[in-house]
């Protein structure tokens, strides 16, 4: 684990509900962050989507998503790659508790703000 004290903080963050936008510039672990996160949330649904890498897939894993119940985590990874037409779904996702992915902070006023390059 590349954190393991950062990282057990941030599940503990999520699985208490508080949504987080983990921001930090290219190249400062933010793969290996939700990586290592993954492992420690197996027991939780968690419903994740790489924005750059999976575009096409954003239609059904929003569907599957939003039938969902309980407490999930949906991590949205390269939310700077977000679309206008997804942009507007975001409030519907904010009944989960949302990890937010990104490059720079988002200033979402719902969100607690982590930088990873703070921890390092």
């Amino acid at each position: 684990m590349l954190r393991p004290a950062f990282t057990q903080q941030l599940a503990a963050y999520l699985l208490a509900g508080e949504s987080v936008n983990l921001h930090a510039p290219h190249g400062r672990g933010r793969r290996q962050t939700l990586e290592d996160l993954l492992t420690l949330l197996a027991g939780v649904q968690v419903q994740k989507i790489d924005l750059k890498r999976e575009q096409d897939m954003w239609n059904d894993w929003l569907k599957e998503t939003l039938t969902l119940s309980g407490q999930v985590i949906v991590i949205l990874h390269n939310v700077e790659y977000i679309t206008q037409a997804q942009k507007a779904v975001l409030p519907r996702l904010k009944v989960f508790t949302l990890l937010c992915v990104s490059e720079l902070a988002m200033g979402d006023k719902d969100m607690l703000e982590i930088e990873i390059s703070e921890v390092i």
